[in-house]
This record gives C-alpha cells, structure tokens and sequence, in this order.
C-alpha cells in the first residue's frame, strides 16, 4: 500500500504543472565582471651583428657561343653498298639489337650494349656485320666491326680507352669477264685492322687552369696478300688562359708508320709538327693565329694557321676567312680506305700537302633558317691519284701529281623546326685551273651536291630522303704502252627510309638506296649496285 500512496503523490504534482507553471522567476545579479589577464612574456634580447664587408674584386669570364649553326656535311661516297652504320638508338637506349635483310642477299646485324652514364665510369660494345652479293660476279662484299670502348673518371681526371676490330672484304671484278677468267681466291681482298687508344684529359679546378688531352693510338693494318703496317699516333694539345678574352695553345704530333710487304725491305712514314696558336676571343670576333711547323720524311715545312671570324651583323652575317696548310698522309691505311682496290704501294710514295685561302659568310636568318658559304683557292702538293693498272685493270696504282690547284665554292643552307622537320641543301665545287705533272686530275670528284630531308609524324613515324648528284671524273688505262684516257658518267642517286616507333622499346625500319638503280662507276670498273631494298627490326632495352 505504501508504493501506491507514494506513486499517487508523484503523480499528482506532475498534473498540476501541466495545467499552469506557478513556479516563481528568477533573477541573476551580477556583482563585477571578470577580466582575465595573462603574465608578461619573458622577451629574448638578440644583438645582429653584420658580416664583413668583402672588398675583393671578383673576376668574371663569360663565354657566349654564337648561336648560327655551321655544319659541315659532306655527302656519302657512293660505294658497291650505299648503307652505313646507323648508331642512333645507342643515344636513346643502353642497349639495342637492329637486325634487317635485303635483296642483293643482304643481312644486316647491330647490336650495341652499355653501362649507360655512372658518376665513376662508362662503357660499351658495339657489333655490325652486313654482307652483299651483286649480279656481277664476284661483286661480293662483307663488313664487320667489333669495338669496345670506355670511359674512367677521377676528381682531376677523365681516362678514356677503346679497342676494336674492323674487317673489310672485298673482290676485285673490275675486269672484262669476257676476256679474263679467274678463281674467287685470286681476286680476293681482305683487310684486317686493329686499333687500341687510349687518352686522358684533365678536369681544371678552375677557367684559368692548364687544359691539356693527349691521347695515343696504336694501329695494325694488313691484307692478304701479307702486306702489313703499323702505326703509332701521339697527340697532345694543351691550353692556357692567360687573359679574360686571350688563350695559348699548342699541340704536339707524331705520327709514325712502317710498311713492310712479304721478305721486302720496309718503308718509314713519318710526320711530326708542332702546332703553337694565339686565340683571341671577343663579342662578335674571334681570331686564331698559328703556325704548323712540320717535319715529314726529313724535310721540314713552315704551314700558316690563320683562322678569323666577324660579326658584321650579330649571329645573322659572320665574315670567315682563313690561310691554313697542313698534311694529309699516304700511308697504306689511308690510301686502302679511299680505294679499297689499291694494290700499289712503294717507297717513292709522298705525302700530301694541302693549303687553302678562303673567306665567305655564315649565319643564320630568323628562328629556323642557317646558311654557310665559302670561296677560295686551294692548291694540292704531291697529290695521288688512282690509275687503273695495265694488265686488265681490276686494281690500281697510284701517280703523283706534283702541284694541283683549283677554285673552290662551298655553300649550304639548312632548316630546322625543332624536331618535326629539317632540311639541307649543300653544293661543293671545284674548278681545276692549273696542273704540273698529269694531264687530268685522275678520279677526283669536281662537283658534289646532296639534299637531305627528315619529317616526323606524330613522334612515331619518320620519314627521311637523300638525293644525290655526283659529277663525272677522267680515269687513265694504260694499254699497249699509252694512255688511254675516258669519262665516267654522272650520276643522281636517290636515297629513302622510314621508322615506326610501335613502342618506346620496338620499333620498324625500311631503307630503299639507289632509287633510280643508277650503276655508277665512283671508280672506273667497278659500278656500284642497283636498286637495294633493306628493312627489319630494331629492340632496345
């Protein structure tokens, strides 16, 4: 009973609320406000005392290149297989295998492997190997590189080193296959070279240190027939800046050669020239003034080494003027290079002294367009020319020509939108005007032009074309006592290939040379191939 008599009084109070709210109000007086205040903070007394005053004058060396570009492009030979080695990819990837085939039974093999950039060291490996065989017979050639190369560097120096392989073969078919018959081992030619360099180069601390860089080179160089040469190269250029705008240099040369056929007694090539210089560098000129003392097989020669260069308009009109002379050398290397069917080499053999006065004007117009010409006159001393031998003129031999000299004109302009599209255009000739000892300047080219162009497509197709026009040159055979003297054709060869980028590490290739399947003869007897069609692959990983 107590629990329902508690529950009735709770409820009743609660009704009565419900109904009319008696409560009385209430009121809050406040007596003060309250007002916090923080403590002082404690202040931290700092004394800024300034730094010395630094009296000493600064010396500032600016170097600010001309921004025409100049090149110097010279078309390709064309020779029994108008492919050359294609090394590009190695700037893109540190490593990539190209392989390819073509008619003519053409494979075609690259490979080329790299450490890529390391702050101590670099190195890599490059292999090529391509083959053809042409329609006549023996019109074989083969090619393979091996080179291997290497870079150390140090605080204070930068060591570089390489070692390669080069074979070359080749067969001399320049004979009249209806008149002479002879086996494939007799008209065989093969040349085997090794070359091993080593340089070093020195990384100044500062602008107005030494700047030295020599660097030495060991060749050996033979071919079938047992003939072999040696060579040893030994260059050491050094560099001083002495004032803000003036620098001395000097270069030191030995190059030293020694043939030697079969039993035959041996044959000493030697060059050796100082080469001191003076090079004035200010804003809109700059002039190099040297001299080339040379020593060459005893005989001492004093060569001019003059080079100047003036802005007449800044960057858009460059006067060039030049007097330089110096050696080209006709060792058995040299002369193999040029002419792969040289078969002639005798002690009697000189070596080429080339000097040349010119002057023309280079530059560049707007944002796109650079241009570069040249005219002057350039004499040859004791130049060699290729003469087809008199038994049936499948090799050749070499006459010395005492004193040749001609007018030269040089020009070229070139254009370039970034990396979308570029273009060139460049003429070389030469106008033979005076002659010592032969009638005619025997295989030299006297006119040479060649357009290039390259389009890029989206960044992964591209597209590139080179045409070019070769003159025609007098040769010499040699029958029944007498010079019988012709004129070979000239020639326009058109030259195009294209590549896909499938993916940044894949890609395709297609190459088509001689176009207008032109058989031209860069030496009398030996015309090149036709039409050569050449595609594949390339990976780069």
């Amino acid at each position: 009973m107590k629990r329902i008599y508690i529950a009735l009084a709770l409820a009743f109070p609660l009704s009565a609320v419900a109904q009319k709210d008696t409560l009385k109000q209430e009121t809050i007086d406040i007596i003060s406000k309250y007002q916090p205040k923080l403590p002082n903070a404690a202040k931290l007394n700092l004394t800024a005392s300034l730094p010395n005053v630094d009296t000493s004058r600064p010396r500032l060396g600016y170097q600010v290149p001309a921004l025409n570009l100049y090149f110097m492009y010279q078309p390709v030979p064309i020779r029994p297989l108008a492919l050359g080695k294609d090394t590009s990819s190695l700037q893109l990837q540190n490593n990539y295998v190209k392989l390819g085939y073509g008619n003519y039974n053409t494979p075609l093999i690259q490979a080329g492997f790299g450490s890529g950039r390391k702050d101590k060291y670099n190195f890599g490996v490059l292999f090529n190997y391509t083959s053809s065989k042409g329609d006549i017979q023996y019109q074989d050639v083969s090619q393979m590189n091996i080179l291997g190369s290497g870079t150390y560097f140090t605080p204070l120096f930068e060591v570089n080193a390489s070692l390669g392989y080069n074979r070359n073969q080749v067969y001399y078919y320049g004979y009249d296959h209806a008149v002479h018959q002879y086996d494939k081992g007799d008209v065989k030619q093969a040349f085997n070279e090794v070359v091993a360099k080593v340089g070093l180069k020195n990384r100044p601390q500062n602008d107005w240190g030494f700047q030295f860089q020599p660097q030495a080179e060991f060749t050996v160089f033979g071919d079938k027939y047992k003939r072999m040469e040696n060579t040893f190269v030994l260059k050491a250029p050094i560099r001083k800046q002495i004032f803000e705008d003036i620098w001395l240099k000097a270069e030191g040369l030995v190059d030293l050669s020694v043939f030697k056929e079969d039993n035959n007694e041996q044959i000493n090539n030697n060059i050796a020239a100082i080469h001191p210089a003076v090079e004035i560098t200010k804003p809109g000129f700059v002039l190099h003034a040297g001299a080339n003392p040379t020593w060459t097989n005893g005989k001492f020669h004093l060569l001019p080494d003059i080079v100047n260069e003036s802005h007449l308009i800044r960057e858009k009109l460059i006067l060039s003027s030049g007097w330089i002379s110096y050696f080209q050398k006709n060792n058995f290397r040299n002369l193999a290079s040029e002419n792969p069917w040289f078969n002639s080499y005798g002690p009697d053999m000189l070596n080429t002294r080339i000097e040349e006065k010119y002057t023309g004007i280079k530059g560049t117009l707007g944002n796109h367009f650079n241009y570069n010409t040249k005219f002057g006159a350039i004499s040859w001393y004791n130049r060699q020319l290729f003469v087809n031998d008199s038994t049936d003129g499948k090799s050749f031999y070499t006459r010395n020509e005492e004193e040749l000299r001609a007018f030269q004109l040089h020009a070229e302009v070139g254009y370039i939108q970034e990396e979308k599209f570029q273009a060139r255009v460049s003429i070389d000739w030469y106008d033979f005007n005076k002659q010592k000892t032969e009638l005619k300047p025997w295989h030299v080219q006297p006119f040479r032009a060649s357009l290039f162009a390259q389009y890029t497509f989206g960044k992964k197709f591209h597209l590139n074309a080179n045409l070019y026009t070769l003159s025609s040159t007098y040769y010499v055979m040699r029958k029944e006592g007498l010079d019988a003297m012709g004129k070979t054709k000239a020639v326009q060869d058109l030259n195009a290939g294209a590549e896909y980028n499938v993916t940044k590490n894949f890609n395709l290739w297609f190459n088509v040379n001689n176009m207008f399947s032109s058989k031209y003869e860069r030496w009398h007897g030996y015309p090149s191939y036709g039409l050569n069609v050449l595609g594949g692959v390339t990976v780069k990983f």
